[in-house]
């Protein structure tokens, strides 16, 4: 059995949201999961302000 790919970084969800040859709500899975990982990222560069 193959291993799903598992994207690390929030490029890598966005791709996947944008590849027209998943199904739709695949992509929009891999569009939350893009949002969810710019949002961690705009989080911790505020909690490194602090």
């Amino acid at each position: 059995m193959e291993k799903p790919h598992i994207a690390a970084e929030a490029h890598e969800c966005k791709q996947a949201a944008e590849d027209p040859g998943r199904p739709v709500d695949e992509r929009l899975v891999w569009a939350q999961l893009a949002v969810a990982a710019e949002l961690a990222a705009i989080r911790k560069l505020l909690a490194k302000g602090r």
